[in-house]
């Protein structure tokens, strides 16, 4: 009996023993109750042992910090009222309280007493911002900062072009998530926007255009005829390419490709010696015209400038077109495209005309031919070789005349061309240019109404053609 009292006595301390810890461990937690509990942030901010009063003041002072933004070594400041931020204490509250409740009761006794580590919370912060001004807030950092790139330069008094430059521009959509995160945060209030580094524009050749148009505005009294045109891409320039003028002796280049077309190769001796006088220094308008009587007229000088002006038609360049041999009588003229403009003539010569596109694509078949292909070889089925489109450039390269188109060029250039000039003008060369960075096509005519000085035309032509040689081969 004894026994049994002394157990229930122990019983019963124990239990009052039991109970005064869990009220004491009660009171205690109820006490903690009052702070924010370990583990917890608002918006990035540790709120661990801070009353509601105190975390939600802080982040009242937070959201109405400015964000820090750093942009290209710039350092910026965005207001929370430029983009209409607004910090809803009241939402944050009852957040605050829901997961407060979530982690109360009994469980949150329990963890309590047994002080098991509370899981980290990251109580959601109920703040807004305007995104169309936050992209306001973009648009005006780009536009005040961004370096876009720039397209290359033509600098006419070097005859060369400044590079194109890399531009740095905002990366929009990276810095808008940066900037987003950086005004719902209340420690991490700044922002570094990303650049994108944009590659500086191809130089184009349109800034050669540019170029030679600024050289020839020097000379207003001089009507430029300018066809350039790319080997490499088709790409092609012209300055009045399409104006008549008179064909000169670069129509020899017409009756060099026609009496290839009439001819076999290997040509005799005489006919070549023929060409070599025509197409060379001597440019001799006797031998052109035996070319024209007796390979490509059959004996008939008159004969064969018509069949030559089939061809040209027939090959595609209407506005090309000899009635007559050199220096012989023309009984009657050809209307042209070209030469029936109302809005721009040189009154080229009414035996013979051509015009700077006419004569560049000319060039251009007997370039594709030399390299088994092209208008020539397609028009003309099994009249032309390569060998023999190859002869007819190795013609043309002999023309050394060190005037002109080659004469500002770098030493050693090869330029198949031919040159042609009246008394009083126009001066015109037109040629293939071998160059290292890749061949072209350049055709000039120079024409003016009143005299036209060859010292003056000759050195406008060299500026033109090292111009387009420079633009070519740039300097690196």
């Amino acid at each position: 009996m004894r026994r049994r009292t002394g157990l229930f006595a122990w019983l019963v301390v124990t239990a009052a023993v039991v109970a005064f810890l869990l009220a004491w461990q009660y009171l205690d937690y109820r006490a903690a109750s009052r702070t924010l509990p370990a583990g917890m942030t608002m918006a990035g901010l540790p709120v661990e042992g801070k009353t509601r009063e105190q975390a939600l003041n802080e982040l009242e002072i937070a959201f109405a910090t400015p964000v820090e933004v750093i942009y290209q070594g710039e350092r910026l400041s965005l207001s929370p009222d430029t983009v209409e931020l607004r910090f809803d204490a009241e939402k944050t509250t009852a957040n605050l309280e829901a997961v407060l409740v979530a982690r109360g009761g009994f469980d949150g006794f329990v963890t309590h007493v047994l002080h098991s580590p509370a899981e980290p919370v990251d109580v959601p912060v109920a703040v807004t911002y305007s995104e169309e001004r936050l992209d306001g807030f973009l648009a005006r950092v780009a536009r005040q900062y961004d370096r876009p790139p720039q397209s290359a330069v033509p600098l006419p008094d070097q005859l060369v072009f400044r590079a194109g430059r890399s531009g740095q521009e905002l990366d929009v959509e990276a810095s808008r998530t940066l900037l987003a995160a950086a005004l719902v945060s209340a420690t991490d209030r700044q922002a570094e926007l990303p650049v994108k580094s944009s590659e500086a524009p191809p130089l184009d050749i349109e800034v050669l255009g540019q170029m030679i148009q600024s050289l020839a505005d020097d000379h207003p009294h001089i009507i430029p005829g300018i066809f350039v045109k790319d080997l490499q891409t088709g790409e092609e320039l012209g300055i009045n390419k399409e104006v008549a003028f008179a064909g000169l002796s670069l129509l020899k280049v017409a009756i060099l490709e026609e009496t290839y077309r009439a001819l076999d190769a290997p040509l005799d001796l005489e006919v070549t010696d023929w060409i070599s006088d025509s197409l060379g220094i001597t440019s001799s308008n006797f031998k052109a015209n035996l070319l024209l009587r007796d390979i490509i007229g059959e004996g008939d000088g008159y004969q064969g400038a018509e069949k030559l002006t089939a061809s040209m038609h027939y090959l595609g360049l209407p506005n090309t077109f000899m009635v007559a041999p050199y220096d012989a009588e023309c009984p009657f003229t050809i209307q042209t495209p070209a030469n029936t403009r109302t809005d721009i003539t040189t009154n080229p010569d009414i035996c013979m005309q051509t015009t700077p596109l006419d004569m560049g694509l000319l060039l251009e078949m007997i370039y594709q031919c030399r390299q088994g292909g092209g208008t020539l070889m397609a028009a003309y089925p099994g009249a032309f070789t390569t060998d023999e489109c190859s002869a007819m450039v190795e013609q043309m390269t002999k023309n050394s005349f060190d005037n002109l188109i080659e004469v500002e060029l770098p030493e050693g250039t090869v330029v198949a061309h031919k040159h042609g000039f009246g008394t009083e003008g126009p001066h015109a060369d037109a040629g293939i240019v071998f160059s290292p960075s890749g061949d072209f096509i350049l055709v000039i005519y120079l024409d003016s109404p009143q005299y036209l000085e060859w010292a003056e035309s000759s050195a406008l032509a060299a500026d033109i053609a090292k111009a387009t040689y420079n633009y070519f081969n740039p300097a690196h």
